[in-house]
């Protein structure tokens, strides 16, 4: 995967609408890396949409009308899964990051140093594209051991991918699902997690994030937004799952212990940062956001 980059940046911008949408949540690390009190420090972001910029400007713009600082959510996720990584068990020193094709924890994250990471997306254009950008960055590479998958976890055999490529279910690993659940329909996310399961040695942990049921009923401005111009480009619904009470959610269905880190429904700080709960379009209640975290303990 060495394509020139503008080869590749051409492109990605003629892929569909939910890897356009990829480039938001990048475009959304970039403002954050700028501010002056960043929690997240991302300078590979910029390059990564240097060239799309201009297109994601105007939607982008339109989430600001209701939602004024919409990296914060973003920014917020992040630091809850790099937190998590960072924590995880001692033990733990294979990674596997799904939807994972602008992903830069591999060029940043120092956590992942004597790992192996296995990073999973369904498009092999996103990988090539940020390979592509960040060669010419000199990017340096920090786990022991790196593999680009190209998989859809929607496919009944994703996971005979992830094994080609090396990955080894005999040890402990850390699963992380940022930014997934919610563009999958419930029975996959169970399917999903049920293949997890199986593939997970005792001690394996994982990490995940639902938005609440407002996200799917398209309640939510900034996101509604996002699911109508995907209806009328794509004809489908962008957001296919939400839930209220994560921890009795598609999660549930994993017999692990499970931590509800923070559903971001009530004011507070996290991380440094100052947050404000996002409110449904209907009612002005606050929407949860959750971030989950789970241990898969030994069955002895």
């Amino acid at each position: 995967m060495t394509n020139d980059a503008a080869a590749s940046g051409d492109k990605v911008q003629s892929e569909d609408f939910v890897q356009f949408m990829s480039f938001a949540g990048v475009l959304m690390r970039a403002t954050e890396h700028d501010r002056d009190d960043r929690i997240v420090t991302d300078p590979f972001a910029e390059p990564l949409t240097r060239q799309i910029a201009p297109q994601l400007a105007p939607r982008v713009k339109k989430w600001t009308e209701t939602l004024p600082q919409p990296e914060n959510y973003f920014s917020l996720r992040t630091c809850y899964l790099d937190d998590s990584i960072t924590r995880r068990n001692a033990c733990i020193h294979q990674v596997v990051l799904f939807r994972a094709g602008l992903d830069t924890r591999v060029y940043r994250l120092e956590a992942l140093h004597d790992c192996n990471v296995f990073e999973v997306d369904q498009n092999f254009v996103l990988f090539e594209h940020k390979v592509a950008v960040l060669d010419t960055s000199n990017a340096s590479l920090i786990p022991d051991r790196h593999e680009m998958v190209v998989a859809d976890v929607n496919d009944f055999n994703w996971e005979e991918k992830l094994l080609s490529a090396g990955f080894d279910s005999s040890a402990p690993t850390f699963w992380a699902l940022e930014g997934l659940t919610m563009y999958l329909e419930r029975d996959s996310n169970v399917a999903l997690l049920k293949t997890i399961d199986i593939l997970s040695a005792p001690g394996s942990e994982i990490w995940g994030d639902v938005g609440g049921r407002a996200l799917g009923e398209g309640g939510v401005a900034p996101f509604k937004q996002v699911d109508e111009l995907s209806q009328a480009e794509l004809g489908t619904h962008l957001f296919r799952l939400g839930e209220d009470d994560a921890m009795h959610g598609v999660f549930s269905e994993l017999p692990w212990e499970l931590t509800l880190q923070a559903d971001l429904v009530r004011p507070g700080t996290h991380f440094g940062r100052q947050w404000e709960p996002i409110l449904s379009a209907s009612d002005k209640q606050p929407v949860p956001f959750s971030f989950v975290h789970g241990v898969k303990h030994s069955s002895e």
